[in-house]
This record gives C-alpha cells, structure tokens and sequence, in this order.
C-alpha cells in the first residue's frame, strides 16, 4: 500500500475516488545539460512544494508518490510544459495561509489567557505542595507521638476522634433503623401508668425471672460470712473481723443506699466483683436485684473505696522500718531495703481513639492494659501506688516520671526486677537499686550473686 507523501492528504493506493498517484521527478542527466536541468529544477520544485522536513532523513522520496488531489487538472503535466499550473503540485498541500495580516489583539488575549492558566495551575500545585506537607507533617507528629513512651490515663483521650471513624460509625448509624433506646428500668423504678392488673405480655422477660425465684432463697446478708475462709474466699480479706472493721470505717461516709439491699450486701457485692470477677448478671441473680442496680452499686462504691483507705498507703519513716525489719531482710541486706517495686497491668476494653488504642497496648500482655507501679515495704505493707497509665509506658518511664523517686533518701535500697533500669536515677537520689543478677549464658547462678542477689 502506497501512500501520498504530501501532509495531512492520507489519499492511499486502492481508492474508491479513483484518484491516482505519480511519481517526484528525478533527475535525468542522460540527454544533456539543458535536459538535466529542467528535470533538476522540477524535482525540487516538487520537493518545496511538498514542504517536508525529513525528506533527507528518512530517504522516503524513492518510494513515495503524490496523488492527484494537488494537481487542477488531476495529474501532473508535461515536462516541457513548464508554465502549467500543474508543473508541479499546488492544491491541498496543507500549508497556511500567511496573506492575511496577524491579529495582534486576539493573540495578546490569547497569551494573556495562558498565562492566567499557568498562573493558577502553579497556584493549584503550590496549595496542593502544601496540603501534602501539612499532612506529611501531621503524619509525622502522629508517628513522634505513637513513639513516644505512654501518659497517665487521665491525660488519654478515649473518645473517638478520628475523622474516619466518625465516617465509619455515620455510615453504621445510618444502615440501622430509627429507632429508640432505653435503659433497662429498676426494680425501683415506676412503670407507665397503666390500669389497675393490667401488664404488658412482653415485659415479663428472662432478665427478670429472679422475680418470680421461691420464697425461700436469701440473697447473702452479714451472717453469710461469717466464716474466715469464705471471706477470704468472696472478698481476699483475711478474716472477718478485718472485713468488718474495713466496712465501719468505709459505709460512714456513704449516703446511698438501695432500697432491697443493706448497706453491707453493697459492700459485699462490690469486693465479690473485685476479688473474683463475676459477672454482673451473676451477681443480680445472687442478690435478687436487676443488673443495672449491680452496675450502679459497684460504680458507687467504686469511688469511696478509693477515697476512704487511700491514709493506708503511706511512705514509713527509715526509724520505722528499721525497728519491725523482717530477720531475713536484716540478714542479707543490713536494714538497708526501703521498698520492693513492680508493675501490674490490667486489662481494658480496646478503645476506640486510635492513639489511646496504640498509648494503652502492651506489647508484653499483647492487650490494651493499664499500668500501675506498686511498692511494698519489707514488712509487706503497701508503701506507694501510682497512678494509672498506658500499657506501653516502659517500666522505667513510668518509675522516672511517677513521683516514685521523690520519696527516696539518702542511703535507701530499693529492689525491682531486672526490667527496671532505672539504677542511674535511683543512684541521682544517693540510694542504690538491687535487680537479681544475669545469668549471662550459664545454666546456673554462681554462689556470689546467688547471695547477693
């Protein structure tokens, strides 16, 4: 398939016009100078007027042909007819028409336009450039804050934050019925007013078979415990007697109480929950209550059991500890030991902020957790708390920022697992730290850090 080599034409061998296509001249210089010369001159006029660039890269002009839409008469005309219109080709040969004068005004509005283009593309680009490094500087912040050892739980924002989740949570929202939630009622609580005998079929649910238990079953009172060992068993006190003195001490400063329950069956109840961990339906059952009132009971109490017994965790005087120091701490350390520390982390709900879930995982317990630095003195009471904080705070930040050292005192000991690192802090307060020694590779500890340990 041939193709006319003229620009923008596209005419091809094989068209349906019938439309032909002819040869560029070519130099002959066989038949003499003039002859030469004229076919020369023709060639090159057909050249120039082709007006192609790359006739001479390409070195398509031996194969190529120019069809006869660029001739009036539809073909090329005789070699000696050198003043035809058709000596060489003169139509459609899709150059411009430069005869008419420019038009200054319509190209300086053009220009005008572009650069008004160019100047809000690189507007669009530079707001966008900015975006991105605010974000990537938002980013950032977030990666340095998520690095960053863990904060005091009062200081975490538990609520969901995060545009995200907001979009996440609006579009769950928005997929569920419109429709109202209400809390389970009290025992306590009036229904709606209704006829006098006259109930609802689908109020009398599972949750409040309890209602309807024999006459004969007590929830637990005072004489239920009044064995040592189910005290210890329900509460981790260690007798009765202790149980009661705590209770005295505690229900003078509490103001409410429920209607069907005393105020020790609320106490009660309260430490079964943090000794064993029951669940609250369980404990509804045991107390004939609804689970709502148990979920009031322990917040409740909750709050004044921290409040009352917090004058017991006091820092002893080093006069103190010396004169009650247990024989086996005066055998191996000489009265030195003031405090044994540890932590203990407690299991949470996953939160649904993002930087508390990640401020709250312990990568130890491979949970959300909170941590609590504890310490006990040798004679195994409870010296320091700390307050709460997120389960990624290393041991030895927590210790270093807890107020923990501010206790210390010249000549102190204070013993910790190997975890705390903390011996050039405790060593600023002029008081030395003992951790159990390393193994370092041995089946076994030798003898002198077996004792010293």
């Amino acid at each position: 398939m041939v193709l006319c080599i003229t620009p923008g034409c596209g005419v091809k061998s094989g068209n349906k016009e019938g439309i032909s296509l002819f040869r560029i001249p070519i130099v002959v210089d066989k038949n003499g100078e003039s002859y030469k010369q004229l076919t020369e001159d023709r060639r090159n006029a057909w050249i120039s007027q082709i007006s192609r660039h790359d006739t001479k890269s390409k070195d398509i002009l031996k194969s190529e042909r120019v069809c006869g839409r660029h001739f009036a008469s539809g073909k090329p005309a005789l070699l000696w007819d050198r003043y035809n219109v058709d000596w060489k080709p003169t139509l459609n040969l899709g150059k411009k028409d430069y005869s008419k004068e420019p038009d200054l005004q319509a190209a300086a509005a053009k220009a005008d336009r572009a650069k008004d283009r160019d100047q809000e593309r690189q507007s669009l680009l530079k707001q966008q450039q900015q975006r991105e490094h605010e974000a990537a500087r938002e980013r950032a912040a977030k990666r340095r804050k998520l690095k960053e050892s863990g904060q005091q739980v009062s200081k975490i924002d538990f609520a969901a934050s995060s545009g995200e989740e907001r979009l996440e949570s609006d579009s769950m929202t928005s997929e569920i019925p419109d429709f109202q939630v209400q809390e389970p009622p009290e025992k306590e609580a009036t229904t709606q007013t209704e006829e006098p005998g006259q109930k609802e079929a689908g109020s009398q649910t599972e949750e409040f078979d309890y209602m309807f238990m024999p006459a004969g079953y007590q929830a637990p009172d005072q004489e239920s415990f009044d064995s040592d060992a189910r005290v210890r068993f329900y509460t981790g006190l260690p007798s009765y007697e202790v149980l009661m003195v705590v209770f005295e001490h505690v229900s003078s400063h509490v103001s409410r109480q429920t209607q069907n329950l005393s105020r020790f069956q609320d106490f009660v109840m309260f430490l079964i929950k943090l000794r064993l961990n029951v669940p609250l339906q369980d404990l509804a059952y045991r107390f004939v209550v609804s689970v709502t009132t148990v979920s009031r009971i322990f917040s409740y109490w909750m709050v004044v059991m921290d409040v009352r017994p917090k004058f017991m965790i006091s820092w002893p005087e080093r006069e103190q500890l010396w004169q009650t120091m247990p024989m086996y701490f005066q055998y191996a350390f000489a009265k030195k030991v003031t405090v044994v520390i540890d932590c203990f982390e407690v299991f949470i709900e996953r939160p649904s902020n993002l930087l508390a879930r990640a401020q709250t995982f312990s990568s130890y317990k491979h949970h959300n957790t909170i941590k609590v630095l504890i310490g006990i003195t040798p004679q195994g009471s409870i010296s320091f708390v700390s307050e709460a904080w997120g389960g990624r705070t290393s041991d030895k930040y927590l210790t270093e920022n807890c107020g923990f050292l501010e206790f210390l005192v010249p000549g102190d000991m204070v013993m910790a697992d190997r975890g705390f690192t903390i011996s050039d802090s405790v060593g600023l307060k002029q008081a030395k730290l003992t951790i159990p020694a390393f193994t370092k590779r041995k089946s076994q500890l030798d003898r002198a850090n077996k004792r010293d340990s």
